[in-house]
């Protein structure tokens, strides 16, 4: 691994900005450091990959003049700070699990490490709304996006994803609900009348839409690399970094089905469940929330209590163990959401 300089030394500008790209790309490196870590050269070799290259091949980062930008801190990202504990009695008592600090709030806005966030702004200490940040130039993820496609698709009255496939959110830095392609349809035909015309003039027709190709989407999670890899018409088209299960509760290997996707999920925490896999009558209902165990969403797998979910701890992705469900960074893990539909087929190996 690149020995620590300054941010803004050769290397590590040269290697933020090979992680923007890839993460900008959907082939997420992990938490953006400026460091050459396992999931970056990982994510490098399957880019490579789709691109028609042998993996460990150098790419094209000239597009990516400076990996950073600067970011106004914001009332919604105030909103999303509150109380927290590590105690799930106490948690359960909480309306939401909100961030502990801005500097987390926003370190995970931007897909950053927390102490890089830090290096890219030194002598920064307090922060506040209107305080001003370099930041990784990357699709911004807010808890509060999340939210607002909840409370779109519950007054919609629609599924997450209904038939037919979703369009990929498109590859850019400047990411808000607002303005990008939503992963629905919740536009209905409105009829109107039609043109007047002359008795003897023939109606003119209206020619058929062209159709549009929507790519068949599965995942395989390689439980050895610690990574869940996106196919599209069974071509490589993206990978997010994973930890998947533990020693003593390992994802089992076969073919399974996504059968849920719930945004902002409660979680009920039970301890017998979480060591030994046995539901127990103690536990607590914890509150939906960017800092729950679960994340800010469920993806529910046809296998009893085990899932892929967002996590509280994405420095951990990939170097820590579960209890058998598979977790990802908040910031891929509303990605992947919206990039599946109910019955998208999850090959484990």
């Amino acid at each position: 691994m690149l020995q620590k300089t300054p941010p803004d030394s050769p290397e590590r500008m040269t290697l933020a900005r090979v992680q923007v790209l890839l993460d900008r790309a959907g082939f997420r490196p992990g938490k953006i450091d400026g460091l050459s870590g396992e999931f970056t050269q990982k994510a490098a070799d399957r880019y490579c990959l789709s691109l028609g290259l042998p993996a460990g091949n150098q790419f094209d980062i000239s597009g990516i003049n400076s990996p950073f930008r600067l970011y106004s801190i914001s009332e919604v990202d105030a909103q999303w700070i509150g109380r927290t504990s590590s105690d799930p009695e106490q948690q359960s008592q909480f309306k939401s699990l909100h961030y502990g600090s801005l500097w987390e709030a926003v370190a995970e806005r931007f897909h950053c490490d927390l102490k890089y966030l830090r290096e890219l702004n030194p002598g920064v200490e307090d922060i506040g709304i209107g305080s001003i940040l370099r930041v990784p130039d990357v699709m911004e993820f807010s808890p509060q996006d999340v939210v607002n496609l909840k409370r779109l698709l519950t007054n919609s009255a629609k599924p997450l994803h209904p038939e037919p496939t979703p369009t990929p959110i498109p590859n850019s830095s400047l990411y808000s609900l607002e303005n990008r392609p939503l992963p629905f349809d919740l536009s209905q035909s409105i009829g109107s009348p039609p043109p007047t015309v002359a008795p003897t003039q023939a109606p003119t027709a209206t020619p058929s839409p062209a159709p549009v190709h929507e790519p068949v989407r599965r995942l395989v999670l390689d439980r050895t690399e610690r990574l869940i890899e996106l196919y599209e018409d069974n071509k490589l088209a993206g990978c997010f970094p994973c930890t998947p299960g533990s020693t003593k509760f390992p994802v089992p290997e076969g073919t399974w089905r996504i059968t849920s996707n719930v945004l902002m999920p409660h979680f009920r925490w039970d301890k017998s469940v979480l060591e030994s896999g046995v539901r127990s009558d103690n536990a607590h209902l914890l509150p939906p929330g960017p800092n729950s165990p679960v994340g800010i969403v469920w993806m529910g797998i046809n296998r009893p209590s085990l899932g892929m979910h967002g996590t509280n701890s994405p420095d951990r992705i990939g170097r820590n163990q579960s209890s058998g469900c598979i977790r990802l960074a908040n910031w891929d893990a509303f990605l992947l959401c919206q990039r599946i539909n109910l019955g998208i087929q999850l090959e484990v190996r």
